[in-house]
């Protein structure tokens, strides 16, 4: 988890999903928590935000498994920089997305 901070508020960052977890402020937190009883995600949904028919869709006759959301947010995303102010990072498509997702992609 990376966190930056300025005089108005602070973040963290996950490495997973590149998801922002925490945005504090005046000591209040902005921030859906993600609490398991509910639902233990906060965002990133890639590459699709929606439940496809029995986990499987279609691309050029062949039939491809996809959990709810797509994968991004299950993987470990490169920390690309870090600075006082600015946290960036990247997912590549590989071996393992291609399986998934047969499309090569850069997410920065």
């Amino acid at each position: 988890m990376k966190t930056i901070s300025n005089e108005q508020l602070t973040i963290q960052v996950s490495p997973y999903g590149a998801e922002l977890c925490s945005i504090l402020a005046n000591g209040k937190e902005y921030l859906w928590q993600a609490d398991p009883a509910f639902w233990k995600r906060h965002s990133c949904t890639f590459p699709d935000c929606r439940k496809c028919v029995e986990n499987q869709y279609r691309n050029e006759g062949i039939a491809y498994t996809l959990s709810q959301h797509g994968f991004a947010r299950d993987m470990e995303f490169t920390l690309v920089s870090e600075k006082d102010d600015e946290v960036r990072y990247r997912l590549v498509s590989n071996e393992e997305t291609l399986q998934k997702y047969p499309f090569r992609f850069v997410w920065k």
